[in-house]
């Protein structure tokens, strides 16, 4: 059976593992608290934060997103469209203007794929620089540090709170 010191080591190796595991899963770290003051401090309104800059700007990764997997699409039916190309001149004449039945479907296909392509570039691009725009103009996160004390003639009292 352990004894209740080398519980203590225990618990004081694996609290960092811990803590940053947590912290990878989205647990938010505990504050640490002390007692309120006897008398209330007055209220420091201008540091507060807005209720909504906590949250990262998701509406500029679904854009990011979404500009990225248009720009890979127009680069895959663009490499489509080239192999397309290659299939009609390989079945079709050039001086007489003449193609087989493979010549003429490649062509077709070719055509389609090409506009799906200019399309899904345009979306691609659109969609990236707009997330970029949105991420630069996101109001930034303000790291706030409070240090609390309370003096109360036997025991003193301090705390220091991060919220980053």
């Amino acid at each position: 059976m352990p004894s209740s010191r080398e519980s203590a080591d225990h618990r004081r190796l694996w609290r960092p593992i811990a803590l940053g595991l947590g912290l990878l899963l989205g647990a938010r770290p505990g504050v640490a608290r002390a007692e309120p003051p006897t008398e209330p401090a007055p209220p420091a309104a201008s540091q507060t934060a807005p209720e909504g800059s906590d949250s990262p700007p998701i509406l500029a990764y679904v854009v990011g997103a979404i500009g990225l997997s248009g720009i890979s699409v127009g680069g895959v039916t663009g490499f489509l469209a080239l192999n397309q190309k290659g299939i009609a001149e390989d079945h079709c004449s050039p001086t007489l203007r003449l193609c087989d039945g493979a010549g003429r479907q490649a062509s077709e296909t070719g055509r389609t794929l090409r506009d799906i392509s200019t399309a899904a570039w345009i979306v691609g691009g659109v969609g990236v620089g707009l997330s970029a725009y949105l991420l630069l103009t996101a109001p930034k996160r303000q790291n706030q540090v409070a240090l609390s004390l309370s003096v109360d003639g036997a025991n003193p009292r301090a705390a220091l709170v991060a919220h980053f």
